[in-house]
């Protein structure tokens, strides 16, 4: 399964990726919404895990914009807030924007391996 990762803190990105390329997963990374588009476009992703608030056009946007790309896309979109919206209502304006599944940040490597696992299934894809 291959995973695009979309954070526009690299430190972030570097951790998730880590946790799931030990777990067995392929990972690609983007820094922004744009990037991440580009690579939908051209890539074969199985499952995109955005943050929600980033610089540009931001999670939200890029969520509703790849399920029109992809529609078979399983989404999961990751938060830790903004000064503008609670943690809550990120994550309720993420699955509004077609996220499957919602993580809250920081994030438990246990959690984001369930994660990915209920987003495939939400897509009805399993692990092999």
């Amino acid at each position: 399964m291959r995973i695009l990762v979309v954070d526009d803190v690299a430190v972030v990105r570097m951790v998730i990726s880590r946790a799931l390329t030990r777990a067995g997963y392929e990972v690609v990374e983007a820094s922004s919404g744009e990037e991440a588009l580009g690579l939908l476009e051209t890539e074969r992703v199985d499952i995109l895990l955005s943050d929600v608030w980033m610089p540009g056009s931001g999670g939200l946007a890029l969520i509703h914009k790849a399920r029109s790309i992809n529609p078979s896309l399983a989404v999961v979109a990751m938060s830790g807030g903004s000064p503008q919206t609670s943690l809550a209502g990120s994550l309720d304006d993420a699955e509004a924007a077609g996220a499957m599944v919602t993580l809250m940040k920081p994030i438990d490597p246990e959690e984001l391996q369930t994660a990915m696992k209920d987003a495939l299934h939400c897509i009805g894809k399993d692990l092999p």
